[in-house]
């Protein structure tokens, strides 16, 4: 009796379609695909790839829309951090509350970019606004070129890609 119901459970498991890779989504994006962050300034070594960011993803043809506000909840710091990450999404709040901090490791960013500081810079920026986009770290099709993805080549992936773009677009249009 046990073996029959094994072999049932077995084909009826083995028999289900296979549908098409779903993108997995990051719970901590914003409510909304428009949103500000603080105004910041740096030397023109981090503010010209920074800004560069922004205008990646307002090129896009997606909802996103980041602009700078003196009076923004959200910031970002690009400072040196002992951790080896590149960049760091921190959400705060909830819903059409929530907001964030990115973080910007200048001792990682400067130490790995090989000379090309500034496209490692867009493309970690980048990145960590896909997150306040609600995307998530690594899609789960292998080989789709993604921003999202740890693997990318930050000295030449700096802008979101049509895996992202549909991302975005997909999951601000059922909101």
């Amino acid at each position: 009796m046990g073996i029959v119901v094994a072999a049932v459970i077995v084909a009826t498991v083995t028999l289900q379609p296979v549908g098409p890779a779903r993108a997995t989504y990051y719970s901590g994006g914003m409510w909304s695909a428009h949103f500000p962050i603080r105004s910041y300034s740096y030397n023109s070594t981090w503010q010209v790839p920074l800004d560069r960011a922004l205008t990646n993803w307002y090129n896009t043809p997606t909802a996103a829309w980041i602009e700078k506000s003196a009076s923004a909840p959200s910031w970002l710091e690009a400072s040196s951090f002992p951790d080896t990450w590149f960049g760091l999404y921190t959400p705060y709040g909830s819903g059409s509350g929530r907001y964030f901090r990115i973080q910007m490791n200048s001792r990682t960013l400067s130490a790995s970019s090989g000379g090309n500081f500034a496209n490692w810079v867009t493309s970690s920026f980048t990145h960590e606004l896909g997150h306040a986009l609600s995307l998530n770290d690594n899609p789960p099709v292998a080989a789709s070129a993604s921003l999202m993805r740890h693997d990318r080549n930050r000295a030449t992936l700096t802008t979101p890609q049509q895996y992202d773009i549909n991302d975005v677009n997909n999951f601000y249009s059922s909101r």
